[in-house]
């Protein structure tokens, strides 16, 4: 199963490279054939064909993400991740999931502290 259509998904991918190219200790790898990003070793963010999903995003935070965005947990084959909350966005609306995107980044840096 694909996850990360890298033509669908184009878009999406540049405008969280942008968000995230200038954070401190964020690298790029892929993971479940999607591009994803960590923070000093640690995943927070996952780029799918039709969203995101956010590894360590704080429970506190949900509550306001899944007001403000489509949601659910990630799904990998027949693994469904519930910790890791997926939001269906596109390049658009990067802007508004950047300080989600942070708070799960900022939780990822706290755990390699």
């Amino acid at each position: 199963m694909t996850y990360y259509d890298p033509e669908t998904g184009a878009a999406l991918k540049a405008a969280l490279d942008d968000l995230v190219s200038e954070w401190p200790a964020v690298t790029e790898r892929t993971m479940f054939g999607c591009p994803s990003y960590q923070a000093d070793g640690t995943l927070f963010a996952v780029v799918v064909t039709d969203g995101v999903a956010l590894t360590r995003l704080p429970e506190t935070d949900r509550p306001e993400l899944e007001a403000a965005f489509e949601t659910g947990p990630f799904r990998a084959g027949e693994r469904t991740v519930t910790k890791w909350v997926q939001v269906t966005v596109d390049e658009d609306g990067v802007e508004r999931l950047a300080p989600f995107v942070e708070s799960s980044y900022e939780a990822a840096l706290e755990e390699t502290d």
